[in-house]
C-alpha cells in the first residue's frame, strides 16, 4: 500500500496537494509519515484514556484516600533526610551498566554487517566495562553492609 493511495482515497483530493505538490513521492515523506501517523495516533490514545478516566471515575475524596501513606503509617521524620553514598554510587553503576546493554543491543542486531573495526571497537568497549566492573567489584562499591 503506498501514501499516494492513503492520501487519495481517505483525504479529501483537491488542489491543496497539487498546489504544494503533495502526491509526488519523496524519501521524507515515505518513511516519517508513518511515523508522524504512529505518533499523532500514541498522543491521541494518551489524551483519551486520561480524559474518560478522568470522567468515568467516582470522585469521592475521603480523608483516609488523602491522608499521607508511607507503609502504612504516619511519617515520623523529614523526608528530606540525607541518604548513604551507597545509594547514589549504586544508581549511577545501575545507569552506567544499562547504558552498555543500550549501546550492546544494537550492535547484536546489526553483527553480520559490521567490519572489523566496528566489531572490535565494540570488545574493546566492554573490555573497558569489565574490567571497571572487576574494579567497582574489588574496591566492594557494590557490596552491602
Amino acid at each position: 500500500m503506498d501514501i499516494n493511495f492513503f492520501l487519495k482515497n481517505f483525504i479529501n483530493y483537491n488542489s491543496y496537494f497539487e498546489k504544494f505538490n503533495l502526491l509526488n513521492s519523496s524519501p521524507i515523506k515515505e518513511e516519517y509519515l508513518g511515523i508522524f501517523v504512529y505518533v499523532l495516533f500514541a498522543i491521541f490514545l494518551a489524551l483519551l484514556i486520561v480524559v474518560l478516566s478522568y470522567f468515568l471515575v467516582t470522585q469521592k475524596p475521603e480523608t483516609e484516600k488523602l491522608s499521607t501513606y508511607e507503609c502504612g503509617f504516619e511519617p515520623y521524620e523529614d523526608g528530606r533526610n540525607r541518604f548513604h553514598i551507597r545509594f547514589y554510587v549504586v544508581a549511577i553503576l545501575f545507569i552506567l551498566f544499562d547504558i552498555e546493554i543500550i549501546f550492546f543491543l544494537p550492535w547484536c542486531a546489526s553483527l553480520s554487517q559490521l567490519n572489523l573495526l566496528g566489531f572490535w571497537s565494540m570488545i574493546e568497549f566492554l573490555l573497558e566495562l569489565g574490567i571497571g566492573f572487576i574494579y567497582v567489584w574489588s574496591v566492594g562499591a557494590i557490596e552491602w553492609d
